[in-house]
């Protein structure tokens, strides 16, 4: 069963992935959003990777789906990415 905060803790994660990606899109040729759990810090996580093949189902989101045209650029899509923190977290 996941807490409130869970959820929150995984939003900011993705959060600060798509920021870090904003911030060097370059840096990527086939950027996507990767979410996983990692069992050694037993939580969900969330990382930008270059060139992974995989689905949703795999936590393989395409990075048009975390970003939005905001008014000043492209910035993180907060409803988004909320939808996916609640996706892979469920409060009981």
């Amino acid at each position: 069963m996941a807490r409130i905060q869970d959820i929150h803790n995984l939003e900011e994660s993705i959060c600060d992935a798509v920021e870090k990606y904003l911030d060097n899109t370059d840096g990527y040729r086939h950027p996507v959003l990767r979410v996983y759990y990692d069992k050694d810090l037993m939580l969900y996580c969330a990382e930008m990777d270059d060139n992974l093949e995989g689905s949703e189902d795999d936590g393989i989101y395409a990075i048009d789906t975390v970003v939005r045209d905001g008014d000043d650029g492209f910035e993180p899509d907060n409803d988004a990415i909320s939808d996916i923190a609640n996706s892979w977290l469920f409060l009981g």
